[in-house]
């Protein structure tokens, strides 16, 4: 369970975390819909950096939000003391308790209404309304919610159509609007779009009521900006506010332009902060950009309003953003999506730069093509890089390695990650984006990668396995390699089903069968398994002259297996097996093998104690220099030729 809350000790904003034990409790703590007093006991810490290249940045995404601690709640008692709090602060908790009773409210309804109520009028993203989310995501649509505050403008316009319909006079309708604005933002969760619109409005308002001066909307949403910024200097971090400030100005500067060419002109400014956030673009985003704005403004707003307020008209107006959400569907699952990659920050401020140089440029023709040429050149540069590398990316308490090949000829993922859980009954299940989206799959986007050719999954552990549904639903997999045996087992079958491959994509390897993949030589299984850690696929290469070994789980007996029938085999980066652990990277493996680098894939402070001291002695007798994910992050080596490369880590990607 989630909290955001004020720590009043630490008088700062700070998210929280508990874990609940039953379901009970569970029970009692959702239906809490007025203030209460939470007694906890728990451990206060930073929240950390990413620790891959391009990995979801959730330290910046909390810092937007002012939040800079998390809580982990250790024991958590609901009070029943009523708090003593201040005239503002019960303000604000009652309207927090009302926002509480509409969402209620809102969840009852029928959907997709609900989820477009909540998340429209309340800024608040309910877990069934994730999967329309990430479809609107894949169209590149997302300003339609970074633009949501339009409904300000029509909530304004039914409170002066009341208002004056009871005769009160424009005055005191507009002292009226005064104080319920603040509310309402409070109200709607204090989005950074909702906070937009509201303050723009308050300010319009404010300004012809004493100063008998309208303010032009474009004054309004600087001077909301300077106060925004002021106040969290790291909203300009967040995308959501990016795209809302940018947008609502292209909005406001072609209120006289054609929707055609409006469409487009909020598409040339949206388009690189996406591709900087999000890597991908659709090929039909420009087209669907032309129509969804009017379409949003003039049918899912009124739709929205109109099915909360009105109820004998809730089916009707639910059955049509039931379409809609169908239609944005079956064109989100078109295959027309484009991976670019992640351009260069300076590029992507050069291309906004070259949309407002066509506000005032006389020769557009010019920039047009300036902005056309170099969006090819960057997308190419990342598409087809020019070295080969290694990547260990640091996936917590699991492995997952990527081999490129330059120009991405040839891509390579052993292993996904996943994390190993303990949970048993449906309700204890958890919403949230699993690290084979925000760390694998994201890092694999952002070089322009599209495509996987082989997937080597080395033995069943969850560690290992568990990010392959979702990654493959991300990244098209060619073929997926498994040792011999696995494929039968249950568990391995129902990954499978959950993932964007099928049984004809699966190879079963062992060196009786099959001895070379594509640039991988197959050392390991030697037959057929169940796909335990003794079965564990074990692979050797030579990256651009760099010879590297990766085994999975493999224990040492299997290690001196493979010793004993390649008596000649040696490796410049070794991958050592199960994590470090004692169980692994025999004396005898390590002294064949004469490696140069170790690398241990392992989570920080992790409960099995991994690196496990036996096999760091084991290394340094060995005189081999040791990286591990747990202390330095993502690893990268890049080759500069035979047997030298050079290495990069999370701590000097982050620097970046």
């Amino acid at each position: 369970m989630k909290i955001s809350g004020s720590w009043v000790e630490g008088r700062q904003k700070v998210q929280a975390y508990y874990r609940i034990d039953t379901k009970k409790e569970k029970e009692s703590l959702k239906k809490i819909a007025t203030v209460k007093t939470l007694i906890v006991t728990g451990k206060a810490a930073a929240i950390q950096a990413p620790t891959n290249e391009n990995q979801f940045d959730y330290r910046n995404f909390m810092l937007s939000k002012k939040v800079v601690n998390t809580i982990q709640i250790s024991k958590l008692e609901v009070s029943s003391v009523r708090p003593n709090l201040g005239l503002a602060a019960r303000i604000f908790a009652a309207t927090h308790s009302l926002r509480k009773q509409i969402l209620n409210h809102f969840a009852k309804m029928p959907a997709p209404l609900s989820g477009y109520s909540q998340i429209l009028l309340l800024g608040y993203y309910a877990q069934n309304f994730s999967q329309q989310i990430e479809q609107i995501n894949k169209l590149g649509l997302l300003h339609l919610f970074s633009l949501s505050g339009m409904h300000v403008f029509y909530l304004l316009g039914a409170t002066r159509f009341v208002l004056g319909y009871m005769h009160v006079t424009r005055e005191t309708c507009d002292d009226v609007i005064l104080l319920l604005l603040p509310f309402y933002a409070i109200l709607g969760g204090l989005s950074s779009s909702l906070v937009r619109a509201v303050m723009m409005a308050w300010l319009t308002i404010l300004s012809n009521k004493f100063w008998n001066n309208t303010l032009n909307g474009i004054d309004a949403e600087a001077i909301v900006l300077l106060l925004h910024l002021f106040y969290s200097p790291a909203l300009v971090l967040s995308m959501g506010a990016q795209l809302s400030y940018l947008l609502t100005f292209v909005l406001m500067t072609g209120k006289r332009m054609s929707k055609f060419k409006l469409g487009l002109k909020m598409n040339g400014y949206s388009l690189p902060l996406i591709l900087w956030h999000t890597f991908r673009w659709n090929i039909l985003t420009i087209g669907i950009a032309i129509l969804i704005v009017p379409l949003f403004e003039w049918v899912i707003i009124p739709s929205v309003l109109i099915g909360v307020l009105m109820p004998h008209l809730t089916f009707l107006c639910n059955k049509i953003l039931f379409l809609i959400t169908k239609g944005i569907e079956i064109t989100a699952a078109l295959p027309l999506n484009i991976v670019f990659g992640k351009p260069p920050l300076i590029c992507v401020l050069f291309w906004i730069g070259l949309m407002f140089a066509l506000e005032i440029a006389t020769n557009k023709k010019v920039i047009y093509l300036m902005g056309l040429t170099s969006y090819l050149l960057i997308g190419g540069m990342i598409k087809f890089p020019l070295h080969d590398e290694i990547v260990f990316l640091d996936i917590g308490q699991g492995d997952c390695t990527l081999i490129k090949r330059r120009f991405n000829s040839e891509v390579t993922l052993i292993d996904t990650g996943g994390k190993v859980t303990f949970q048993t009954q449906p309700w204890q299940k958890r919403h949230g984006k699993e690290n084979g989206e925000t760390v694998v799959a994201n890092y694999l986007l952002s070089k322009g990668v599209s495509r996987v050719d082989w997937l080597f999954l080395t033995h069943q552990d969850t560690d290992h396995v568990g990010n392959f549904p979702v990654v493959t639903k991300l990244i098209k997999v060619e073929k997926i390699l498994v040792p011999s045996g696995m494929e039968k087992r249950s568990s391995f079958k129902k990954r499978l089903m959950l993932s964007a491959n099928n049984n004809d994509d699966v190879i079963p390897v062992s060196t009786k069968k099959i001895r070379q993949v594509g640039q991988f030589k197959i050392l390991h299984p030697f037959e057929e398994g169940q796909g335990s850690n003794e079965d564990s696929i074990t692979v050797t290469a030579a990256v651009n002259g760099v010879n590297v070994i990766i085994s999975g789980d493999l224990d040492k007996n299997g290690e001196l297996k493979i010793c004993k029938k390649h008596p000649d085999l040696r490796a410049d980066i070794l991958k050592t097996g199960h994590h470090g652990s004692k169980t692994s990277t025999a004396t005898e493996y390590v002294k064949q093998l004469r490696p140069q680098l170790a690398i241990i894939s392992a989570g920080k402070n992790n409960r099995y104690g991994h690196p496990n001291d036996e096999t760091l002695a084991t290394l340094k007798r060995g005189r081999i220099m040791c990286l591990t994910t747990a202390e330095v992050g993502m690893i990268k080596l890049i080759s500069n030729g035979a047997h030298k490369f050079r290495i990069e880590t999370g701590n000097t990607l982050k620097a970046r």
